[in-house]
């Protein structure tokens, strides 16, 4: 039976429905909440669309169909009237013509219980409920009360809102899937085209920013915005790069300097790169599970306003780690530059004594070349870590082929025993160097992987790359220098290349040079186009702006102490900020590798750009036990005394654990404390995270598999 008054609607008004969003955006599991109404909401949108068409389209029906009123006639003599008023002709009411012209535009009534489908004006399917068939009525008068254009009226009007009830569908769809998937990209032109099924309000609080959010490039520009590299084994490019480099010649000159024996020299070595090896794995785990490097991955364990403290200090160590290399290079590189006959003209026309020119002459091309590769980014960093893998291989391999067809390994000479104090401050400090550096390189390149590579494989690669070839180098590096004895004595680590070009063939040292210069450029390549990705995730500016701004502190922090300090002085000096980097950067990823380890899902991206997402503003254990970590770290760091005297005030009260332990046992102890803060107070908080998680994917699936059904 028809009824008179259209339907009330079951979908909440505008206002209560942003004054409900509001309300359960400031709640802990807010965000989950305010998606569960959206959807629901949206569907009741949706079915109140339907009916009002379907009730509108009864009213038409009715009104077309209804009787007209009959006026009431006076009496009159069937005598009186004419042949022609007596026998009028009878009437036929177009039945058949009215039918014809409704089934062009509406279906056949059917029983089914399928709704039918009505085609609109833009010739797209549009789902209608099914209509029960009103029988048409012969009107009693001799005029008929309807004609076909009324009937064209009637059955546009009604393709009209079911039109109108399927833009909403759409719009609910559309949506729907913004929420639930964020990732998607919508260009300004198709959001500012696209009716809103919701308030505006709402739009720009849950959907709309949660699109205009990348998942670690969120805050990336164009230069630094992850492309998904084709197989992940492009991610061994990046590790084979760092880890085929001559420099292990270098590290394992360092060891075998300090005293040690070469069985400890060995074990020592070996014990680096594993520790090492398993910091890179874990990094680029979690940074495929996040598609974001890992200052944005932190945010999971700090806090999305808590991790800025943790991040910016990462950053500042970074930037320490970054000069260290550059400086390293340079001292490595330079003294190549100055032995070389036209120097002395030139350093002669300028003011600056010759080291210092010498330097200038390697570093400020070598900065600038990085930079603008960098900057570049994506295929060109590829293309160089590829191009440094080859030659840094071909490098070493001869290498390796020298010292087999020149010395013997009668020549091998084991050494002295050294103690172990030393030999863990030697290994913490190492660690302090590289470690902590490959790790927080390792998001930046496993960023790029899609995030549905097997993170079992992706942990794999990242360890094989990252131990098994400088293992093999650093410990030829090793038996070689025990077997040349004191011929060559600590000259290797003073000046590398003079001394391999005179213990070496012409050939070998040409190969050697270029392997080593190349190597260089790459580390600190890496170096500035990690730092400026941090540094756009901390402050939004563009690539380029990042590169310029890394470029600059980085030749300041190099040049200036090197023009005002003295050589020894420096050296000392870079070792103590290389210590006090390794606190921050220990207890930083003492609590983001226990985090990382502890999940056994992937990170859902939006959450960790939004405080209102499932990993919150704050994470006070977290951000506690950094805090006490970094405090017990330096507390036992006996530093040097210069930039680090400070240091080793909690040492101080047991002044025996220097002598046990060693001098650098204050980073273990940061590490230490740090990991055990999200094991002991992190556990069910990460658990209810994932919990949530896999509620959002089972919505999710659930949604996608009504709108599948739908069209």
């Amino acid at each position: 039976m028809f009824q008179p008054n259209p339907p009330a609607p079951k979908a909440m008004p505008d206002a209560e429905l942003n004054s409900k969003i509001a309300e359960l955006q400031l709640q802990p599991d807010g965000l989950v909440a305010a998606m569960s109404l959206i959807e629901e909401q949206s569907r009741l949108r949706q079915e109140d669309a339907l009916a009002l068409s379907k009730w509108q389209l009864e009213a038409q029906m009715h009104a077309a169909t209804e009787p007209a009123p009959i006026e009431p006639l006076s009496f009159q003599d069937p005598a009186t009237l004419s042949p022609v008023t007596a026998a009028p002709e009878v009437f036929e009411f177009p039945v058949e013509s009215i039918k014809a012209e409704t089934e062009k535009e509406i279906p056949a009534p059917t029983t089914s219980t399928e709704p039918a489908v009505i085609e609109s004006v833009n010739a797209e399917p549009l789902i209608a409920e099914p209509v029960a068939a009103m029988p048409v009525q012969s009107p009693p008068s001799s005029e008929p009360t309807s004609s076909p254009e009324r009937i064209e009226d009637i059955v546009a009007a009604l393709n009209a809102s079911y039109a109108e009830a399927a833009t909403e569908l759409e719009i609910t769809e559309s949506v729907v899937s913004e929420v639930e998937t964020p990732s998607v990209d919508i260009s300004p032109e198709l959001q500012a085209s696209e009716p809103e099924p919701v308030p505006s309000s709402i739009q720009k609080e849950v959907t709309t920013a949660e699109l205009d959010a990348d998942s670690e490039d969120e805050s990336f520009s164009d230069e630094y915005r992850p492309s998904p590299t084709s197989t992940s084994l492009a991610l061994s490019w990046s590790w084979l790069a760092i880890a085929a480099t001559p420099m292990a010649l270098v590290v394992a000159a360092v060891i075998k300097d300090t005293g040690a024996s070469l069985a400890q020299a060995v074990i020592l070595l070996a014990s680096v790169l594993l520790v090492t090896s398993l910091m890179a794995a874990v990094g680029s785990l979690a940074s495929v599970r996040a598609s974001s490097s890992l200052t944005v991955v932190s945010r999971a364990a700090f806090g999305v306003w808590g991790n800025a403290l943790p991040a910016t200090l990462v950053l500042v160590a970074k930037l320490f780690w970054a000069a260290a290399f550059v400086y390293f290079a340079t001292r490595v590189i330079s003294p190549l530059i100055f032995n070389q006959p036209w120097f002395a003209g030139v350093a002669e026309r300028l003011i600056f004594p010759g080291e210092f020119t010498a330097s200038l002459f390697v570093l400020v091309p070598l900065v600038l070349a990085a930079a603008i590769i960098s900057v570049l980014g994506g295929q060109v960093i590829l293309r160089l870590q590829q191009v440094t893998t080859v030659v840094t291989v071909i490098g070493a391999g001869s290498f390796v082929f020298f010292v087999a067809n020149s010395y013997s390994l009668q020549d091998l000479t084991q050494g002295e025993a050294l103690a172990t104090s030393s030999l863990i401050d030697l290994a913490l400090a190492l660690i302090a160097l590289f470690g902590f550096a490959l790790l927080t390189f390792a998001g930046d390149f496993a960023r790029k992987l899609p995030v549905e590579t097997p993170g079992a494989k992706v942990f794999f690669l990242s360890f094989v790359s990252t131990f098994f070839l400088p293992l093999i180098v650093g410990v030829l590096g090793l038996v070689w220098l025990f077997m040349a004895g004191d011929s060559l004595g600590s000259s290797f680590t003073a000046e590398v290349l003079a001394t391999v070009a005179g213990s070496a063939p012409v050939w070998v040292f040409v190969v050697f040079v270029v392997a080593v210069g190349i190597s260089l450029l790459h580390l600190i390549t890496a170096s500035m186009y990690s730092l400026a990705g941090n540094l756009i995730g901390i402050v939004k500016v563009p690539g380029w702006v990042a590169g310029v701004v890394i470029s600059v502190l980085l030749l300041v922090a190099v040049l200036l102490p090197s023009y005002l300090v003295a050589v020894s002085t420096l050296q000392e000096s870079v070792l103590e900020l290389v210590l006090l980097a390794g606190v921050v950067a220990a207890a930083w990823a003492g609590i983001f590798i226990s985090d990382a380890l502890s999940r056994s899902r992937g990170y859902h991206e939006v959450s960790l750009t939004r405080e209102y997402g499932f990993y919150g503003r704050f994470n006070v254990a977290n951000l506690l036990g950094f805090s006490i970590a970094i405090a017990l770290g330096f507390g036992y760091l006996n530093g040097g005394p210069q930039l680090s005297s400070w240091t080793g005030y909690l040492g101080d009260l047991t002044p025996g654990i220097f002598e046990l332990a060693g001098s650098n046992i204050g980073i273990a102890m940061a590490f230490g404390l740090a990991a055990l803060m999200p094991v002991v107070f992190g556990i069910p908080r990460i658990k209810k995270q994932e919990k949530n998680l896999l509620e959002l994917d089972q919505r999710r699936q659930e949604l996608k598999e009504f709108l599948d059904a739908v069209q």
